[in-house]
């Protein structure tokens, strides 16, 4: 029923936003979806609240099911009104709204979103950033496999500082990998796939987080950042891996830039609507994320890692 308003309470790492619609389909996704959501949006939870708990001077995402299109988004006060059609709704936006709206909260608290996998030992974590395709989840994988490390986290994880540290906070865990690493990587998933979808191995996907355990790998969510890894996986023989520690301007321009995507919402616009994206950065916030960027790079080594998955994994264990 388009009248009726739900009241969805949605927290990130301390952050929170107030997810309001007249859509009960959007509503229960935001509730109940397993997938795309905590896929994108690390450590969220939801819960549905009461009417009054609603509050229109705090931070806030509604979606309006109704015929007329626009898009009201106030990046200052971190606001914003997605109006249209249900049947013309590209979900997307709005979990890629509340992405944004959350950086800017998180960024309040000396937290930060970064588009990487994680993984941990010893307490210490080695973040791996790449842009989509760069193999930096198989990496992750091969780490826990090989090497005994602990999977944090597959595509976003929240790190910041606490007790003079820079740490890692919380990340995704809804892994998938291409079926065309499976023979190479993964072999004993390989009869768990349909024929069909292995006749197109770089177009399909498979979760492979269920199968942590028959994997061998172990997880946890929270450890001190150690090394930061831009990586650029692709086969070639291991001797022509290559690992680079990133001279200290390089390193700050570089992790200043991955602090920085979501806030700054790199899409270019609302799908639904058509309508630009904006950012949601301010001055303020951007000298906070700078402080955080120097300290990181003063407590942890940043690399530029490029060549073949085992060769990479191999050669951080003489780093």
């Amino acid at each position: 029923m388009k009248n009726i308003m739900e009241n969805i309470r949605m927290t990130c790492s301390g952050a929170e936003i107030m997810f309001r619609t007249n859509s009960q389909n959007m509503a229960n996704y935001f509730l109940t979806d397993k997938e795309q959501v905590p896929e994108t949006i690390p450590d969220i939870k939801t819960e549905k609240v009461a009417e009054e708990i609603f509050d229109r001077a705090k931070p806030f995402l509604e979606y309006i099911d109704s015929e007329l299109l626009r898009a009201e988004i106030n990046p200052i006060k971190n606001q914003a009104t997605i109006s249209c059609p249900e049947n013309k709704l590209y979900v997307p936006d709005l979990i890629y709204l509340a992405l944004s709206m959350f950086a800017k909260e998180l960024n309040k608290q000396n937290k930060y979103f970064i588009h990487s996998a994680v993984v941990e030992k010893d307490g210490k974590a080695i973040v791996l950033s790449g842009e989509p395709g760069s193999g930096k989840t198989t990496l992750a994988l091969q780490f826990c496999m090989k090497d005994g490390y602990k999977f944090v986290a597959n595509d976003r994880v929240v790190i910041g500082k606490e007790e003079g540290k820079c740490k890692v906070f919380a990340g995704t865990m809804q892994t998938h990998v291409r079926l065309g690493v499976l023979h190479e990587y993964f072999p004993q998933l390989v009869s768990k796939v349909d024929p069909e979808k292995m006749a197109q191995p770089w177009q399909n996907k498979i979760y492979i987080n269920p199968e942590f355990e028959d994997l061998g790998i172990q997880t946890t969510q929270q450890a001190e950042v150690d090394k930061i890894m831009y990586v650029q996986t692709y086969p070639v023989d291991d001797k022509q891996t290559q690992i680079s520690e990133l001279p200290a301007d390089v390193a700050t321009l570089a992790n200043m830039k991955a602090m920085s995507d979501y806030i700054r919402a790199g899409r270019n616009v609302v799908i639904s609507t058509g309508d630009p994206f904006p950012s949601f950065d301010d001055k303020k916030l951007a000298r906070m994320r700078m402080d955080f960027v120097h300290d990181l790079v003063k407590n942890a080594k940043t690399y530029d890692a490029r060549g073949s998955i085992n060769g990479i994994v191999d050669m951080v264990k003489e780093l």
